[in-house]
């Protein structure tokens, strides 16, 4: 029963990092959009609480994603050893295992 609410509960901080995410980012948005002093404390403040929401909310996610890996190296009988293989994140996205970027800066498409 112990593994059941584990794994809901896990569940849950992963949505809630998603949502997190998601409002920091829109509320970034709207504060680039409609403040029109840019240098005013009052939005430099705004905006970095918005920037630790979200990146608090991508960071859950991130933990989420490693909990649930270890839990099914552990389903699967992998040691503690062989599963700690890093994880490469892509520069741009943050993304585990991403894919390199097609483009080679200059507005061109390079071959993969």
């Amino acid at each position: 029963m112990s593994k059941i609410v584990d794994d809901v509960k896990t569940g849950i901080k992963g949505i809630r990092g998603a949502g997190d995410a998601i409002r920091g980012g829109v509320l970034e948005a709207t504060d680039q959009t409609f403040d029109n002093n840019q240098n005013h404390p009052e939005t430099q403040a705004s905006q970095a609480k918005n920037r630790a929401i979200t990146e608090k909310g991508k960071q859950d996610v991130r933990s989420v994603d490693d909990m649930l890996a270890r839990r099914e190296w552990e389903r699967k009988g992998v040691s503690g050893t062989e599963a700690t293989a890093p994880v490469q994140r892509s520069a741009a996205t943050g993304e585990p295992n991403a894919p390199a970027s097609t483009s080679a800066g200059n507005g061109m498409q390079r071959a993969i």
